[in-house]
């Protein structure tokens, strides 16, 4: 079913006393969906455009999460849009409205909805995440196609907040990962001066690739990997030990780090890294990861450091600012 308008209710055939019932959700004031749609996000978006300016496209987490990239939150977040830098204000509660002026370029269509390109996406989420999250970000965007280093690079706006963050993190992205954990094991080598190869295609004495590896420690023939929670079943527990035979049979040893492993001791991954290049292990690397991941959602001061940053998007009732208390023309 299709969302209805509050106003328009009558000409659906629905009257307001049912739209106000168990069977319809409000994502916004002014709109209505039925229930059976109110957690699937694009019908979320698409009831909220239809109280929006028709120049509206939706940006942000909120185009993210369409986009279905690696994000530091699940939080159920108001939707996030845009509209152009000259137009009014535009607030309602469920939808949190920026006027930020994204040029044409940058308004797409994903479907049947307008929202910010990819590239200009990842700069607005720059404002607001950490270095680690924001890498986490970029890598999935990469890794999906959805974007260019270059692409990035050349919708950056010089002195905008968050733009330092985010040269940072394309320095240290690289779309060959395939899980956001994936990428937070690849920094905390990178961070500690390890070199690694991500996705390496091993090979057998014949020449035959019989496995690929997620991180290769270069110079070695260690090879680090997240194991997450779909290693524990059945059918996937026997094509790995297939696959670590063929690792071994080929000279190769593999380390698996599982999630509590690779927030926990971060240390205990370097060490093993140092090890198998042969080389005095120094404590002391490892401290530029932990500077980092202490600011990022995967410490509890990060997470809750980002959820206060959030909430400024939060709106659970629709603002009615007085005269006084507007905001000028072209401010967010």
């Amino acid at each position: 079913m299709e969302p209805i308008l509050t106003r328009e209710a009558e000409l659906h055939g629905v009257s307001l006393a049912v739209l106000r019932g168990p069977d319809f959700t409000r994502p916004a004031a002014g709109v209505a969906l039925h229930a059976s749609r109110s957690a699937d996000l694009p019908s979320r978006c698409r009831a909220v455009a239809k109280v929006l300016p028709a120049d509206a496209v939706f940006t942000h987490l909120t185009s993210a999460r369409l986009r279905q990239w690696w994000l530091p939150t699940s939080d159920d977040l108001p939707l996030i849009a845009c509209t152009d830098g000259e137009a009014p204000h535009h607030d309602r509660r469920g939808v949190y409205v920026r006027r930020c002026a994204i040029p044409p370029a940058h308004r797409q269509m994903l479907g049947d909805l307008a929202v910010a390109s990819a590239a200009w996406t990842i700069v607005e989420l720059a404002e607001h995440l950490s270095l680690v999250d924001l890498v986490v970000v970029v890598d999935g965007a990469l890794h999906l196609g959805h974007t260019t280093v270059d692409e990035i690079r050349a919708t950056m706006v010089r002195g905008r907040r968050g733009v330092r963050s985010l040269r940072r993190a394309i320095e240290l992205c690289d779309g060959r990962s395939e899980s956001a954990w994936e990428t937070i094991l690849r920094l905390i080598h990178v961070m500690a001066g390890i070199d690694v190869e991500p996705q390496t295609v091993v090979c057998n004495r014949a020449g035959v690739a019989v496995a690929r590896g997620d991180l290769l420690i270069l110079g070695t023939r260690r090879i680090a990997e997240y194991d997450g929670a779909s290693h524990r079943d059945r059918r996937q527990h026997e094509d790995d030990l297939r696959r670590d035979k063929a690792l071994a049979r080929a000279g190769y040893e593999r380390y698996g780090y599982i999630a509590r492993e690779v927030v926990g001791d971060p240390a205990r991954v370097v060490r093993d890294a140092d090890e198998a290049r042969g080389v005095p292990h120094d404590p002391a690397r490892v401290l530029p990861w932990l500077r980092e991941v202490a600011e990022s959602s995967l410490s509890a001061r990060g997470s809750t450091a980002l959820a206060r940053r959030l909430a400024r998007f939060v709106r659970t009732t629709t603002p009615r600012p007085s005269g006084a208390e507007r905001r000028p023309s072209g401010a967010e």
